[in-house]
């Protein structure tokens, strides 16, 4: 008998202890998982070191201001045009100066790095019309100095055509729109631009940009998993109940599935961020493993379960466990190494580039998630529930009132 097939006999002797055992060791991984934040899409790709492109970036940064080439934006909007009535208008830009949660805002006062009042943006629209309208070249017809013609005609980027809505682009504190800090920012961001809506007197706010995207992103994925994951496994149960003819052993799969989920996603939070201090994992992990681990531990679930099934119909259900588990062990393991182990060539692939700490925790989240479930869920803890069952596994099927699994028998002596 093969090395599973050992190891399944001392399961099915003391199934109790190996049930104990995994379940609090999988139970603690679980409520790790607890600890879990959701995280951006990392910080920009950067350049390959010591190409051209990585000398030009280093020199601008050096010699020139850093740009908001991806700005996140407040919009407002107001029940008169920021024209007829910009006060409230300038006033929202200095309290968003002000907040803390920005580094810094452009807006319809200082559009290009030349400052307008409030009185002059109104003169300027009496006299100029809508900003969006004007020619890049001012006329020479108009008397007004071209430094100011050209800050009225960039208002047109921040005031809408009509007027009552403006936006205003802005830095974050935070950090890079893309990093996890921005994105866990979101909500306090949302926070103080409603309060600055409601002393200007907005009717209306919001706040857009990659970070509050990306934030979006994660909560609407979290919340459909969470509304996925009932349906799923209800359907799941269903299906296993049907292929074992058993209303029993589908409660206990299931759970197995679920416990082996949160127990990867926990051991993903204590690996990246408790031992490498990531400040969270990207949201598409947990999303992913469900996916993997779900698909993955049921079709694992019913090979070996219809094994030990097939095995039980002639043999006692000691020996029955030991026999399916020396022919299905082997061929589990072996698949769920091989599979693992494309996820971790990804993480490895992906860790030593610029940008790529999402990547590798998907691949590695993932390899630790089906490792977990091929060598400990489907081959010891779903065995040893098997063997303390007993005949109850097959209930209220026939196998379930048939002699041979009365008991749970002391296996033959080729499995000692």
């Amino acid at each position: 008998i093969g090395l599973w097939g050992r190891i399944a006999g001392r399961i099915v002797s003391k199934p109790a202890t190996t049930l104990a055992i995994g379940v609090v060791i999988f139970g603690s991984l679980a409520l790790v998982s607890l600890a879990n934040k959701p995280a951006g899409f990392g910080n920009a790709l950067a350049a390959p070191a010591g190409s051209n492109a990585a000398k030009g970036t280093a020199a601008l940064a050096s010699n020139f201001p850093r740009a908001a080439s991806n700005p996140t934006n407040v919009v407002l909007r107001y029940r008169s045009p920021a024209w007829v009535d910009p006060a409230e208008v300038e006033d929202a830009e200095v309290l968003a100066s002000h907040n803390p949660a920005f580094r810094s805002v452009l807006g319809p006062f200082d559009p290009n790095g030349t400052r307008l009042t409030t009185a002059e943006l109104t003169a300027l629209h009496s006299s100029l019309g809508d900003p969006e309208k004007l020619p890049p070249v001012e006329p020479a017809s108009l008397p007004v100095p071209r430094t100011i013609y050209n800050a009225y005609r960039a208002t047109g980027q921040f005031i809408s055509p009509g007027g009552h809505t403006i936006q205003l682009e802005t830095t974050l504190s935070a950090g890079d729109p893309s990093s996890t800090a921005a994105l866990q920012a979101v909500p306090a961001i949302r926070a103080d631009v409603a309060r600055i809506a409601k002393a200007t007197g907005a009717t209306a706010y919001g706040v857009a940009g990659e970070a509050p995207g990306a934030y979006d992103v994660s909560s609407v994925s979290s919340s459909d998993l969470l509304h996925i994951l009932p349906i799923v496994v209800v359907i799941i149960a269903v299906l296993l109940a049907l292929v074992l003819r058993s209303l029993v052993a589908p409660l206990y799969l299931v759970a197995s599935v679920a416990l082996s989920y949160a127990a990867a996603l926990g051991l993903s939070v204590a690996v990246f961020m408790g031992i490498f201090g990531a400040s969270g994992l990207t949201f598409i992990l947990p999303f992913l493993l469900f996916v993997f681990l779900l698909a993955l531990g049921e079709d694992y679930n019913i090979l070996v379960m219809t094994r030990i099934r097939e095995e039980a119909r002639k043999l006692p259900l000691g020996e029955a466990v030991s026999h399916a588990l020396n022919q299905t062990g082997t061929t589990v393991t072996s698949a769920g190494t091989i599979l693992a182990g494309t996820f971790v060539v990804l993480g490895l692939a992906a860790g030593g580039a610029a940008g790529g700490s999402e990547i590798r925790d998907i691949g590695f989240g993932l390899a630790f998630g089906i490792l977990m479930d091929t060598f400990f869920v489907r081959t010891l803890l779903v065995p040893s529930t098997v063997a303390l069952l007993g005949r109850f596994n097959w209930w209220p099927s026939k196998l379930h009132r048939s002699s041979a699994s009365q008991d749970l028998p002391t296996l033959v002596s080729d499995t000692k």
